[in-house]
């Protein structure tokens, strides 16, 4: 009769297309934000596609047209075999994506639709798929999936944890939101807000401490839950941590003036961070249900501060923070938004079908012997 712990291995294919599924979100969702002014030239619909070469030339939109491409690229390659398929497929699938983007983009006065963007497309596709395709980054994905068959449980709902993970870290590059923050404390002039309690100001620290701690157990149970093993708790515990931090110091040093380098740490932060790391490592001596349980109930209550947080920060003020001079800081800041606020609905879900999983795998090994 099968293991079940062993016929529960997810197929090589599912973060694969978990990754390919991120990144056409993010694709289309940077090409046509804010998705506003819908409006049509009365110009032919695929004139873009014969326009003369080179059209609409920057440096910066060339080369982020080229980078975005080559991890989705990557990703459909893997995520089919034979590897010929996957890798015509690869770049079948993000032609098609260029220019579903393309040709929509001709109905946003804010867009221009170009054929040179689309050439850019094509060859970050064509060379991610040539990547995932060839012997070296063959036995480095080899290497990946060991190693996600080491560290990590073999059900579906870990492929679904990771592929999360994957995108909080995308959702920690907005260097004005402070590490594991869940509000932020606007700039500018006080604003009037009713307290439920006498200091106003202790109401203030408790939701912004709480929250970062509260986000910050969330978010280690949430990878400690789907380890395979305890001994692993420590450093992976390490790794988000440091990952998150340098992560946040990257951004901040790309995009931040010079005095708002240290935006995304203060003193309420750190405290609720130390109250948190020491809730964590109670709870981490715990089995896993018991981890998996307490990294849902920390989500929720993240989303009770966020909701009972009464300031509200204004886009002009937080603008002034950064420095950076293209006009995709908007739309970056928007993408993150989006998938800080997908995130926890997405994570919740992936955690009720861990414990599910949880619940149905003695009943499966009992049915086995």
């Amino acid at each position: 009769m099968l293991n079940p712990i062993r016929h529960a291995l997810p197929q090589r294919g599912h973060v694969a297309r978990y990754l390919a599924l991120l990144m056409f979100v993010v694709i289309v969702f940077t090409s046509l934000y804010p998705f506003t002014g819908w409006s049509y030239s009365g110009r032919p619909l695929l004139e873009f596609l014969f326009y003369p070469l080179p059209y609409y030339f920057r440096l910066f939109d060339n080369l982020v047209n080229l980078l975005v491409y080559v991890p989705y690229g990557f990703a459909l390659a893997l995520s089919l075999r034979p590897r010929w398929l996957g890798w015509s497929c690869a770049l079948l699938f993000a032609a098609l994506t260029s220019f579903m983007v393309e040709f929509t983009q001709e109905f946003l006065p804010e867009r221009i639709a170009s054929n040179l963007d689309m050439l850019y497309n094509l060859a970050g596709a064509f060379i991610g798929a040539t990547l995932a395709v060839s012997p070296l980054f063959r036995r480095v994905w080899h290497h990946i999936w060991r190693w996600r068959q080491r560290y990590f449980v073999a059900n579906e709902p870990t492929d679904y944890a990771l592929a999360l993970m994957a995108i909080w870290f995308i959702t920690q590059l907005n260097p004005s939101v402070p590490l594991f923050g869940v509000v932020v404390m606007p700039l500018g002039l006080p604003q009037p807000f009713i307290s439920p309690i006498d200091n106003p100001a202790l109401f203030l620290l408790l939701l912004e401490a709480g929250g970062a701690m509260l986000h910050l157990i969330a978010t280690l149970l949430f990878v400690t839950g789907f380890l395979s093993n305890r001994r692993y708790i420590a450093r992976s515990v390490a790794t988000v941590v440091l990952l998150a931090g340098f992560l946040k110091m990257l951004a901040a040093g790309m995009l931040l003036k010079p005095f708002a380098f240290f935006e995304w740490i203060n003193s309420n932060v750190l405290a609720g961070l130390g109250a948190g790391f020491l809730l964590v490592w109670l709870l981490t001596r715990f089995g896993r249900a018991v981890q998996l349980v307490a990294a849902l109930l920390a989500l929720l209550a993240t989303q009770v501060i966020s909701a009972l947080w009464p300031l509200s920060a204004n886009e002009r003020d937080m603008l002034a923070l950064f420095r950076w001079s293209y006009g995709h800081l908007a739309n970056m800041n928007a993408l993150i938004d989006f998938l800080s606020h997908l995130w926890p609905l997405a994570a919740a879900l992936c955690l009720i079908g861990a414990l599910w999983n949880v619940r149905r795998m003695p009943s499966m090994q009992a049915k086995s012997k």
